[in-house]
This record gives C-alpha cells, structure tokens and sequence, in this order.
C-alpha cells in the first residue's frame, strides 16, 4: 500500500513547490502586460521626436527598476534571503550608475535640467561645433557646417565646457591683420560699411593685438537671425576683403617677404588722429 501512495506524494510534493510560485508567476505576468502597456502608450506614438522620448524613457526605467523589486519581493524565499536579494539589486543598481551607460542618461538629466541650451541652438563643446538638431536621453545630435549628423555622447558635454549661440542672436566678427603703416581711424569706416553690408546691425571695431609685424583687427556685428550663421561668416570676411581692397590698402602676411627701396629717413608709421578723448 506504501508503494501504491508513493507516486501521489510525489504529485502532491511537485503541487506544493509549484504553489509557492503561483504569487511569483502572477508578479512578473502583471509587470510584463504593465510594461509593455506603458511602452507603446508613451514610446511608440507616430511622430514623436527623440527629445521628446526622454521623458518617457525616464518613466519606463523608474517602471523596470520598481517592477525588478517588485519580483524580488515576490520570490518564495525566506525573509533573511529575500532582503539580501533586495540589497543585492539596489547594489547592482547603484553600481550600474558608474558605467557610460547610466552616467549618459544622468548627464541627459542634468543637461536637460540645467538647460544650457536648447533644441536650434548652435553649440560648440570640444572640437565639435554644430547646430543642436536632436536631444536624446544617451546622446546629443548637432549637425556640422558640412550638414553632417554628429552624435556626442551626453557624458561629454557634461564634462566638456559648451559654448552656446542663442537662436535670438548673436555677434558675428571676422579678424584682419594689416601693418601699422595703415592708420586705424581710416580702417573703422571701412569695416563697419563692410559689416552693414554683409548683413549686421551696430557694427563696430576693435584692436585686438598689436604684433611685431602688424595689428590684429576685428569688425563684428549683431545678427538676430542665426539659421544662416556659418553663411553669414562668409559673407562677413568677403565684405571685409572687397571693402578693403577697394579703399587701396595692401592685404599682407607676416610671412611674405616685400622688398623696397626707401629712403634712409623713411619711417611706416601711420598718420595719427588728433582728439582730445576717445569715443566709448
């Protein structure tokens, strides 16, 4: 008779371990149909751009970490071994957080938080500089003056120090150097028409740099509109080049060697400006 209700212990023994995974089994199927609920409500929408799947990214990872504790919660341990395997994951979590992949999204957060700049606006962090084009949690996409796509982890930037142009305006400059026999109150017009020319409003001059061969200007002027920054550089420099050329004043480089005859009492110093003060 013992070897008769032998199999039925079995049975019965089988039942009583596969009834303590019933609560586990009913934990992860209800995290599975809750995950991939949220999933294609907030992640898979038509038209939804990357930054603004950055949120919803956010939510699914909260989700999926609570859902993993939920599971350890809902394991058929004992209490002792079920709060190691809890202390064991938020380690691993917290670990996670050393690696590129979590310190990318952290540093997603923090640029999204800290809001240095924005979708539009034409960023230079690096050797990288380019127009922001796409705002994701792991990386940032600028697209270059060749019109390349360039995906910069956010880590990076976050690391790196970023200069912003504004999408409301910035000032755009061009640089010349030209020799002291070139007086600089006869430069100021002709830059400044060369700036209005090229397309920017309140231009002005400034000395940069007075060198051992020649003094570094520059002309600048504001452009409210920067869609068409890199073009309007261009169009500044050539400005510059036409105005000044057109004045008869010579464009040479400290490299080039230009031998002439002068005088032994000839000097190259440019004739002065008599003011009594300096505009501000």
């Amino acid at each position: 008779m013992e070897k008769e209700g032998y199999p039925i212990k079995i049975i019965e023994g089988v039942y009583q371990s596969m009834a303590g995974f019933i609560p586990l089994l009913i934990v992860v199927a209800v995290i599975s149909v809750l995950l991939w609920s949220v999933n294609r409500l907030l992640l898979r929408r038509a038209g939804l751009t990357t930054e603004g799947r950055v949120p919803r990214q956010v939510t699914m990872l909260v989700l999926g970490i609570i859902g993993l504790i939920g599971i350890v919660l809902a394991l058929p341990v004992a209490e002792a071994t079920r709060g190691d395997l809890l202390g064991l994951v938020l380690t691993g979590v917290i670990a996670l957080s050393s690696t590129t992949f979590v310190s990318n999204i952290m540093a997603g957060l923090m640029l999204r938080s800290v809001k240095s700049f924005r979708h539009g606006d034409f960023i230079h962090a690096g050797k990288y500089f380019g127009r922001v084009t796409e705002r994701g949690l792991f990386h940032t996409e600028i697209q270059t003056e060749d019109r390349d796509l360039v995906t910069i982890p956010n880590l990076y930037l976050a690391s790196n120090p970023i200069t912003v142009v504004r999408s409301s305006g910035t000032i755009v400059s061009c640089e010349l150097s030209l020799g002291y026999d070139v007086p600089h109150h006869q430069l100021e017009p002709i830059f400044k028409t060369a700036a209005v020319k090229a397309g920017l409003q309140d231009p002005y001059m400034q000395v940069r740099d007075l060198g051992d061969f020649s003094v570094v200007y520059r002309v600048s002027g504001y452009y409210p509109e920067v869609k068409h920054l890199l073009t309007m550089c261009s169009r500044l420099r050539k400005a510059v080049l036409d105005h000044v050329h057109e004045a008869g004043i010579e464009i040479v480089s400290p490299t080039f060697m230009n031998q002439r005859m002068i005088a032994n009492n000839e000097q190259f110093i440019a004739e002065p400006k008599t003011t009594d003060s300096f505009e501000a």
